[in-house]
């Protein structure tokens, strides 16, 4: 993708209660290009749009009406042929009984629905928010897949602090909140209904946080429903589809499942036009889609030196899958920059969303559908359990998990009034567990993964499909009960250095695929199949390996950071927008530029700092100027 053709290009929906006018224009602002297709329905005082990959990946979207009422799906439900539904069926079912309909629906999707007749309309997310919509009570009812339309509905449309606070302390948003006021995020697995004027908000689905006890038949059940749910998002895609790959072991486990389904075909049916009955090459015919082929793409980054392209193309080749190395450097990066911040609506940092613009260094045409792996925070690797025993609060809770700069420093740079803490207060008011860990766990779920994991899935939508190949109740509900000693473990030196791996990965890597458990963990350096204490030690020994080298590792200098260092171009691009972002009222011009002093003379890593301010004027150039 070059130039400037698609910035800001989006698929998603949109609508509300609009007339055919205000729905055009809701619509236009998610700035579909001409690769993408557009369906609109407007009956009375409602309207309901829908752009999307059209043929390029038909299983991505739905679009249903029966001439009073409409509905659209934008994502994928993996597992209509298990429910024996068919689309209409869906939205039959949706108008009648919209939270059982929810519960019974796996994949990651929204869905809403328009009803003229009934006076009513119906919004939703899928149960970890892989595609979380917005939607606003201002003048009626809008709801749409970004910011953009909201700029165009709204009477007035005002930046709220609060979302500016939340950019700086942990990079993304947190809670409903977003950048403008009256315009709130949907929580995953809840469900918005307008009808007759007023609006109600309510969770369908609900997984149960009680830890289940560290044993082998909780292990089979983690191992079962982590198959089952790539078997579902497997059966969602007909075209070719490709994986991010490093060495890591996520996206390992989840190419070694995608490969397993790509060699013996479909496992059930989507929602798309494309979930006829097919057979594999083996006679399979089980009512599912087939991937036309299955390759996988890595980059030098996460951190860089080398090691997990070379451990990629190990797996790769352990797997007989073709490899793409590609280019993701300031060269590759600074022409899609903008186009990558207004495409996630300024509401995640763009240091944090790099790694997913090199989509668009992809050689050629990227595939149909482009994928990451199952992600290791849901067996552990994010929520440690200091998180879940030692803070006083659930505030302090999020605040020490989440926060990637310290409250007083959000402070010193915001020129405007708003509390650092507010959206995690707002967020522990909602809560309601009955114990404090289950508090702990149940924000993470609600808000970690569709406020900051996802929400740089946007950018490689720009040029193709994409799947959360964990958005699956029965796998979330089992990563939901995981046992304490399953999550990532401290040392007991100062504040307690975290262990960098956690056991249940390495087990579950064992389990899956015994040749790709010989092939070493980029983390560790060592194969999977060696003890888990030995992990811990390769951890911090590769480490402090690549810090006394000086080079980009977990917890010292970042790539983003060097680059603007050492990149003249880069390093220009971003000055001149930390140089306008110094004029705007939100911030301290004072207090950004001594970070960016800092950062240059290398006197502390302020490349976090300088990513949110950054990405908010981005943004703001677009929307407020």
């Amino acid at each position: 993708m070059g130039g400037r053709e698609n910035e800001g290009a989006m698929t998603g929906i949109a609508g509300g209660t609009v007339d055919t006018t205000g729905l055009d224009e809701l619509v236009d602002a998610l700035n579909p290009t001409d690769r993408h297709e557009t369906e609109r329905f407007a009956a009375g005082a409602y309207g309901i749009g829908a752009t999307h990959h059209g043929s390029r990946d038909p299983e991505s979207h739905a679009f249903w009406t029966d001439g009073q009422a409409a509905g659209a799906i934008d994502g994928a439900v993996t597992n209509l042929g298990e429910l024996g539904w068919d689309v209409a069926t869906v939205f039959e079912r949706l108008r009648r009984a919209p939270e059982r309909t929810l519960a019974a629906l796996e994949g990651p999707f929204t869905v809403a629905v328009v009803d003229a007749a009934d006076d009513r309309a119906l919004l939703a997310t899928d149960k970890i928010g892989s595609r979380p919509p917005l939607f606003s009570t201002e003048n009626g009812f809008h709801f749409a897949s970004g910011l953009a339309p909201f700029v165009a509905a709204l009477d007035e449309p005002t930046v709220d602090p609060q979302g500016v606070s939340d950019l700086l302390l942990v990079g993304g948003m947190w809670s409903d909140t977003t950048l403008l006021e009256g315009v709130r995020s949907l929580h995953p697995a809840t469900l918005v209904e307008y009808r007759d004027g007023a609006v109600t908000e309510r969770r369908y689905w609900h997984p149960d946080y009680e830890p289940a006890r560290p044993t082998d038949e909780y292990f089979h059940d983690l191992v079962t429903a982590f198959r089952r749910t790539v078997d579902r998002t497997a059966s969602s895609v007909s075209g070719d589809a490709g994986l991010w790959l490093s060495g890591g072991l996520d996206s390992r486990a989840t190419c070694s499942e995608l490969a397993r389904n790509y060699r013996e075909g479909p496992a059930c049916q989507t929602v798309g036009g494309a979930g006829a009955p097919v057979a594999d090459p083996g006679g399979r015919t089980d009512g599912g889609t087939a991937m036309a082929s299955l390759s996988a793409y890595t980059y030098d980054a996460n951190p860089g030196g080398g090691v997990n392209p070379r451990l990629a193309g190990e797996v790769a080749d352990a797997l007989e899958l073709p490899l793409e190395r590609v280019e993701l450097a300031p060269e590759t990066v600074l022409p899609v920059l903008e186009e990558a911040v207004l495409a996630t609506d300024g509401m995640v940092k763009w240091n944090t969303l790099l790694n997913l613009t090199a989509t668009f260094a992809i050689e050629g045409t990227p595939p149909d559908v482009m994928m990451e792996g199952v992600v290791g925070e849901l067996v552990g690797q994010h929520l440690s359990r200091a998180h879940l025993t030692e803070p006083s609060s659930l505030v302090e809770s999020m605040y020490r998990s989440e926060a990637s700069l310290a409250a007083a420093d959000v402070e010193d740079l915001l020129a405007v009034e708003a509390d650092p803490m507010g959206s995690f207060r707002k967020e522990a008011r909602r809560i309601d567990e009955p114990t404090f860990a289950a508090s702990v766990v149940d924000a993470h779920f609600q808000n970690y993964y569709p406020r900051f994991v996802h929400a740089s899935n946007p950018v490689p939508r720009l040029a193709t499909g994409t799947r959360v190949p964990y958005a699956d109740g029965d796998f979330l509900e089992t990563a939901a009960k995981l046992p304490l000693s399953y999550r990532m473990g401290t040392l007991p030196v100062g504040d307690g250095l975290i262990h960098g791996v956690v056991k249940s990965k390495v087990r579950l890597m064992r389990a899956l695929d015994t040749d790709l458990a010989e092939i070493p963990y980029e983390r560790s350096r060592l194969k999977p199949t060696r003890p888990f204490p030995l992990h811990v030690a390769g951890f911090f020994a590769s480490t402090a390996l690549g810090q006394l080298r000086g080079q980009p590792t977990y917890g010292g200098r970042s790539t983003a950071g060097e680059w603007y260092r050492e990149h003249d171009a880069f390093r220009a691009r971003i000055d001149g927008l930390v140089d306008d972002a110094t004029e705007r009222r939100f911030f301290d011009a004072d207090a950004i530029e001594e970070r960016r002093e800092r950062h240059l003379a290398r006197e502390g890593e302020e490349m976090d700092a300088l990513s949110a301010v950054t990405t908010f004027e981005i943004w703001a150039r677009e929307h407020l100027d």
